[in-house]
């Protein structure tokens, strides 16, 4: 069974939630207006690029960030896993 990572916060008013096995490198999220949860986005992200080309700019660069916080709480070792 893969180690399984899950990730959520906010930043910027938005919220974001997300997972990835750890031994693959992308990361599946979903971003939304911390005011409007009905209208989340869903993205794949592999090494800063994003599986689909469309989406909001502001989802996308919150996305990144909020995945270079948690790639760096991985590295540090508080990696909280869960099997699926």
């Amino acid at each position: 069974m893969k180690a399984k990572v899950n990730r959520s916060g906010t930043l910027g008013g938005y919220q974001v939630t997300g997972w990835r096995y750890l031994e693959d490198a992308s990361w599946h999220v979903k971003v939304w207006l911390a005011a409007r949860p009905g209208d989340w986005m869903g993205y794949t992200v592999t090494d800063g690029e994003f599986e689909l080309k469309t989406g909001a700019e502001a989802h996308k660069e919150t996305v990144l960030k909020v995945i270079t916080e948690w790639e760096a709480e991985i590295e540090s070792g508080g990696a909280r896993r869960s099997n699926p």
